[in-house]
């Protein structure tokens, strides 16, 4: 059962259901989901709460056995599976698939996944799960809705905020949900039970910008050369693996590929993104980038990726972060753009 995370506390007064399964990766909300979990079946302290990690060595099937080991202390316990990759293997599908036939191992069973793309999201085991668990996607608001959402948090919090400080506040944090809760902590103790003025926020916030890959690929996706540069640049300041930068953009860039080639065989850019099974999610920024692109525009995209790739992988001399930012105005349509894709 999908349920929205804005309704999971009304489920858990209910009481708590045997299995769950957190999906999402914006560790703030994700937290936030498992908070409220842990509080309804801990809260009466007649359980004991258990963590695994799967990962590559993971023994399912001593997981399996374990979960019908009744515990000598307690009358259930809370386990907690963190499933990193998103993946399980075989072996684990088919534990997953077992458990979703059989969700009812008299413990409180909490799945933690990142967001799983389509092709995952139809698997067998996924599918098990869905129907049988109550399945919480925490979604993180989209750029244009994050003035909003901190709007209500600040609410939560007992202040109010004119549009200004909404937008300084937006544009501090960059989307990291994390970094706002903390500002919004810290500005509950400054100035309790106010309206937030802009001034008032300049002074009080930091630049709380975390940038990640996804932020990267939508930026550049969207047209965006001076945010994708700005986000690429915190990146670098901040450690990530330039590989690991690498293949967001290389991810989206083959997504791309597909849909324009598909389109300029006569599919048009709709029909194109279903076929290439590109997420609703995704389908207003492949669009945007796939309108004025063909088939040369592509392999130019694609020879400039390949060029990137022998960089950044030490094949080929040259700055890997200077690579980089080359992929990423080609990405964006910094290059001329040829004839548009009907």
């Amino acid at each position: 059962m999908k349920l929205p995370i804005q309704k999971l506390a009304a489920q858990l007064a209910r009481g708590a259901a045997p299995l769950y399964v957190i999906a999402g990766d914006e560790p703030l909300l994700v937290d936030e989901a498992l908070a409220m979990i842990r509080a309804r079946v801990l809260g009466g302290g007649n359980c004991e709460r258990e963590t695994h990690v799967a990962e590559r060595s993971f023994d399912w099937d001593g997981f399996a056995a374990g979960l019908q080991n009744l515990s000598l202390f307690a009358s259930r316990r809370l386990v907690e599976l963190r499933l990193p990759g998103g993946k399980p293997g075989e072996a684990g599908a088919r534990v997953l698939t077992g458990l979703a036939g059989r969700p009812d191992t008299g413990n409180v069973i909490v799945l933690l996944l990142p967001a799983l793309d389509g092709t995952t999201a139809r698997t067998k085991w996924a599918s098990a799960l869905a129907e049988a668990a109550v399945w919480v996607e925490p979604r993180p608001p989209r750029r244009e809705d994050l003035p909003a959402w901190l709007a209500r948090r600040l609410q939560e919090a007992g202040l109010a905020a004119d549009e200004e400080a909404l937008d300084v506040l937006a544009a501090r944090v960059e989307g990291n949900l994390l970094a706002a809760k903390q500002e919004i902590d810290k500005l509950a103790l400054l100035l309790p039970a106010t309206t937030v003025t802009g001034e008032a926020m300049r002074a009080a916030v930091v630049d709380g910008a975390r940038f990640d890959v996804f932020q990267l690929a939508d930026a550049a996706l969207a047209g965006d050369t001076a945010r994708a540069l700005r986000v690429l640049a915190g990146l670098q300041r901040e450690g990530e693996a330039p590989v690991l930068v690498l293949w967001s953009l290389l991810r989206e860039i083959v997504n791309l590929a597909d849909v324009v080639v598909r389109a300029t065989q006569g599919a048009g850019l709709d029909r194109a993104m279903e076929e290439a099974r590109v997420w609703r999610t995704r389908q207003d920024l492949i669009r945007q980038a796939a309108r004025g692109r063909d088939l040369p525009a592509i392999g130019r995209l694609l020879r400039g990726a390949a060029h990137a790739e022998q960089v950044v992988k030490g094949a080929r001399p040259g700055d890997p972060w200077k690579a980089l930012a080359e992929l990423v105005l080609e990405l964006a349509g910094a290059q001329p753009r040829l004839a548009e894709i009907a």
